[in-house]
């Protein structure tokens, strides 16, 4: 059985002092009325306190040990139980091992329950645990209130250390006269890096949700040579005026050397076009498919006829929006859809018409790789990728902390790839040497692609006709499909099928073609820099080296001793001489330690700065944007499905 205590706190005093007695009251001691009798607001919380004159009073001797000068042992309610011990706020605190999974589990997107179920788990219970949920909620409120004034501070401080480390780092910022923060911009060495081999195709999205002070999160991103999305750049803006993109598509061309990206496809915003057209005015601009599609079904959903479960209304959408060909094949079959359903007369699918030049792919196949980012799952993707780490309760710090660990993530997937690439063959489907020829140059993922084309012309391609002419002979390939497809023979073949020109990769029309002119393999030409396995030893502008925020051989050795620690925790927990042999051990060494170590306790600041990387500031010059808003900012588009599913679930009672 056992009973809360209300300690006493000491004063401090001079150390030739002996120590004052000391003092503990039953937690139930005092009664209610004396908190409300102090002109205090109560919370509305369960009341402990019912009048208990237990305690306990004791003092130190000149032999240095505590004696019991007087105590009271009868209480007026009763005891905790053996069971519930490890729930009195004396025998709780938020140990070490708490913090640290408190934190990296922070740092990996996640909130406070998850690491307080792991620790449940890792301690074998939440008797061993030494806190309560709440208790660890408690402690990441108190990080949040430290570092509120200096937040802005604190992130650009992030940035500057991150270009001390490695120069190659950029960074910019703005504050307004207030010296609140209003514009920040920042791309390290491998994103700069990057760009520089992928700058051909690049996505700027605006909407995402924003953090706690509504500001507006902007990546770049790109697609490296294993189609998959990489990090360019990142910022956070104020607001959507035009003069807040002016100035961060200037910084973007200062990041990245002056080169503006060949293609930028972005949302709707008439800021960001009109930015783009001054900033960027050579650049290729079109707008996101993806976020347009996704709005389709809040628009179209209170028409019954799209609604219907016989209905085709969306599998004929998709296979005119990205299926169509040439601009006049799309508003054919645009205009008979939208007035098959009843829809020629909606505002919004008439705008969407208007600006069709600027998002449907019919119109920009000339555009060349403009179908890499044209898929809904690479959006998709990006999207996902970014939503981990950005919700509107985070600060710059946090969201700092958890955006490296991310990038961290994408960057080991790229490892990951080019490892698969570079030291395994994929498996080949024909004996054609062409698509040996590809196995060795293409990325993995890339040649899967490619190999389609090359099986496709082996098995469902064939000759319908060749005509000639003095400068050019045309074939007309047949591949099952509604189309015929003109390859024009000339030096480079082309084909009217423009899967090369968009998405970098030969088709397999132009394969057959090739075949029949007796080409063993593909001409050089066919084979983009940007889609080969070592496309990136062709630049080395930029360093790539990272280091990381701590001494990467000090967290190398801390997690070889914490693996060699569960080891041995392994190889003992089934013998209790063992557990004791290995508890002695552990036991021997914290003296050595101790010396070796500094014996001073860290303060919470301590662990703060330690999980954030940087000091907290008494002093502040850039301030949060604190009152800042954006214009429009919404949360995140909902499918009909979900609308539905969110309107169910409000009727149930």
């Amino acid at each position: 059985m056992g009973w809360e205590i209300d300690g006493v706190t000491l004063e401090q005093r001079e150390a030739v002092q002996p120590p004052p007695p000391l003092g503990e009251a039953a937690a139930a001691a005092g009664l209610i009325d004396d908190l409300q009798s102090r002109g205090k607001k109560k919370r509305n919380f369960a009341e402990t306190r019912c009048g208990c004159d237990a305690y306990i009073y004791v003092k130190l001797d000149a032999d240095n040990r505590y004696t019991i000068q007087s105590m009271v042992d009868e209480h007026n309610h009763g005891l905790v139980s053996p069971d519930k011990r490890h729930l009195l706020r004396s025998n709780r605190s938020v140990s070490e091992r708490a913090k640290n999974t408190l934190f990296n589990c922070h740092k990996a997107s996640m909130g406070t329950s998850q690491p307080y179920r792991l620790l449940h788990v890792s301690e074998g219970g939440f008797d061993n645990v030494g806190c309560t949920l709440r208790d660890l909620q408690n402690y990441y409120r108190d990080l949040r209130k430290k570092i509120t004034n200096a937040d802005a501070e604190m992130f650009v401080a992030q940035l500057e250390r991150k270009k001390k480390i490695n120069p190659d780092f950029f960074y910019d910022f703005a504050v307004d006269e207030q010296g609140r923060l209003v514009h920040v911009f920042w791309a390290d060495a491998v994103s700069r890096k990057n760009y520089s081999h992928f700058c051909d195709v690049i996505s700027f999205d605006s909407t995402y949700s924003t953090n706690q002070y509504n500001m507006i999160f902007a990546p770049f991103t790109g697609v490296n040579h294993h189609l998959q999305n990489i990090f360019i750049a990142g910022a956070f803006l104020a607001n959507e005026k035009v003069e807040s993109y002016e100035w961060l598509f200037k910084t973007f061309l200062v990041a990245m050397g002056g080169v503006a990206p060949r293609l930028i496809i972005t949302d709707e915003a008439a800021s960001i076009r009109a930015a783009i057209a001054k900033i960027f005015p050579d650049s290729v601009h079109r707008l996101c498919m993806w976020h347009i599609m996704e709005k389709f079904p809040e628009k179209v959903g209170g028409y019954s006829s799209v609604n219907d479960e016989n209905s085709d209304f969306w599998p004929r959408l998709n296979a005119c929006v990205w299926g169509s060909e040439t601009g006049e094949e799309f508003e054919s079959d645009w205009n008979s859809l939208m007035s098959e359903y009843g829809l020629d007369g909606n505002e919004w699918i008439q705008n969407r018409y208007r600006i069709r030049e600027e998002w449907i792919p019919a119109y920009y196949m000339d555009v060349p790789l403009a179908g890499v980012l044209r898929t809904t799952s690479r959006s998709e993707s990006a999207n996902g990728f970014f939503s981990h780490f950005i919700h509107r309760k985070l600060s710059f710090v946090e969201f700092w902390l958890r955006f490296e660990t991310a990038l961290e993530w994408q960057r080991q997937e790229e490892l990951k790839a080019d490892n698969k690439s570079i030291h395994s063959a994929p498996q080949l489907k024909t004996s054609w040497p062409m698509e040996k020829q590809g196995s060795v140059l293409y990325t993995h993922e890339v040649f899967l692609s490619f190999q389609k084309e090359v099986v496709a012309a082996r098995d469902h391609c064939w000759v319908q006709n060749i005509t000639l002419s003095d400068e050019m002979k045309i074939v007309t390939i047949g591949d099952g499909r509604k189309k015929d497809r003109d390859i024009h023979v000339s030096m480079m073949p082309t084909c009217s099928c423009k899967l090369f020109l968009s998405r970098g990769i030969p088709c397999r029309h132009i394969i057959l073609v090739l075949r029949g002119e007796k080409q063993v393999e593909l001409p050089v030409d066919y084979f983009l820099q940007r889609w080969e396995k070592r496309c990136k030893r062709y630049w080395n502008t930029l360093d790539d080296k990272i280091l990381e925020s701590n001494d990467p051989a000090m967290r190398k050795k801390i997690a070889n001793v914490r693996n060699k620690f569960e080891d041995l925790i392994r190889k003992a927990n089934n013998s209790e001489e063992g557990m004791d042999f290995l508890l002695l051990g552990i036991s021997n060494l914290e003296e050595p330690l101790d010396q070796m170590t500094s014996p001073n306790k860290q303060s919470k600041q301590d662990e703060y700065e330690a999980f954030i990387g940087c000091h907290i500031p008494n002093e502040v010059t850039v301030h949060p944007p604190t009152d800042i808003c954006s214009k429009g900012r919404s949360k995140r588009i909902k499918k009909s499905k979900e609308v539905n599913a969110c309107k169910k679930k409000r009727k149930v009672p």
